[in-house]
């Protein structure tokens, strides 16, 4: 993993992805410190700059992420990984761990302007602290997000589109909850097409007939049981869905203050989801 890590590093540095992600950074979130914190007088800096720059990772997580396995494919290097002793978990975890590096790295940048902050008012520190910790944690599963989309193809202006739009689409989350149907029945669609496609990831990686009809007739069971036994679970089910996937309202927690013990095990949580299909696909390839 030290080896795949060392590699990805130096390709950052080696290329412009790391400069641009630096300059886009210190921009966005200078611009927020400078207009908002420094000339009209806002101590809250975690309020005022970690809330209105997380926009910003619409434009990191691909310039950060399309790389990582786009480009191991398109140079035919991914056959050297594949092929080589190191175990998927080692390629994944090192390729990660380099691009939440630049990210932690970045939060320095914060502290910094924090601290300059701190000479002309009273900076709540633990919003700070706690906000770089959401920054960070929020930031972490957007590229599990990103590293998982560039593994699913060869080019990296595609896994950039596609990185773009998943990001796009988290960031937007809040708002969709806000306009789809609150009616039971939309959410008993939802939850039943959500079992098919378990039922069909099941199917697709063990070609096992037996295995994918139980994976599909226990999710279709329990839906029928909650449905009977706690119907109220499915009265604006599909917003409850959203707010509950949405990592950007977990966040807000953060930027107050507030160190929720959930809200870490969820980004924890789906940071290794992320991973691990990662990693599923790149046994799958291995082996194939």
């Amino acid at each position: 993993m030290k080896a795949i890590y060392l590699k990805e590093m130096r390709s950052y540095f080696h290329s412009l992805a790391a400069y641009i992600y630096f300059a886009l950074f210190i921009a966005a979130t200078g611009v927020y410190f400078s207009v908002i914190c420094m000339s009209y007088g806002y101590t809250d800096y975690a309020q005022y700059v970690f809330s209105n720059s997380t926009i910003l990772y619409i434009v990191i997580v691909p310039i950060l992420t399309m790389r990582l396995f786009a480009e191991e494919k398109k140079q035919r290097t991914d056959q050297l990984l594949y092929t080589s002793p190191i175990r998927s978990g080692s390629i994944v975890f090192g390729k990660y761990l380099a691009s939440v590096t630049l990210l932690a790295i970045s939060m320095l940048v914060s502290i910094i302007e924090a601290g300059v902050l701190s000479m002309f008012g009273n900076v709540n520190w633990k919003t700070v602290l706690t906000g770089c910790l959401g920054y960070f944690l929020l930031g972490a599963c957007l590229m599990a997000v990103g590293m998982f989309v560039s593994s699913l193809t060869d080019n990296q202006m595609i896994a950039a589109a596609l990185s773009f739009a998943v990001v796009l689409f988290c960031m937007l989350l809040p708002n969709i909850s806000n306009v789809v149907p609150g009616r039971a029945r939309y959410t008993y669609i939802v939850c039943v097409l959500a079992v098919i496609l378990i039922a069909w990831f099941f199917y697709d990686e063990t070609k096992n007939v037996k295995i994918t009809a139980g994976v599909g007739v226990a999710g279709i069971a329990i839906i029928a049981i909650l449905s009977k036994v706690k119907p109220a679970l499915f009265d604006n089910g599909l917003s409850k869905i959203i707010d509950w996937f949405s990592v950007l309202d977990r966040f807000n927690d953060f930027c107050s203050g507030i160190l929720n013990a959930s809200s870490i095990i969820y980004y924890v949580s789906f940071i290794a989801v992320f991973l691990f299909l990662t990693m599923q696909g790149i046994e799958k390839r291995r082996w194939n």
